[in-house]
């Protein structure tokens, strides 16, 4: 099993990204907060995902 990404909106409606391992621990989140799922979807995969990674 590989590791898993999580895009999700923030309290302030706003697109994030955070990757965890098999593990649970926390590996890596986004920097900055995004204006649509496709920004922080492109700044995650500037960060490894790719498009056979695992996401919630």
């Amino acid at each position: 099993m590989s590791d898993k990404w999580k895009l999700y909106k923030d309290s302030r409606n706003k697109w994030c990204w955070y990757k965890t391992a098999k593990s649970g621990r926390m590996l890596g989140a986004s920097t900055q907060n995004f204006e649509t799922e496709e920004e922080c979807e492109a700044d995650a995969k500037a960060n490894g995902m790719t498009d056979d990674s695992i996401r919630e």
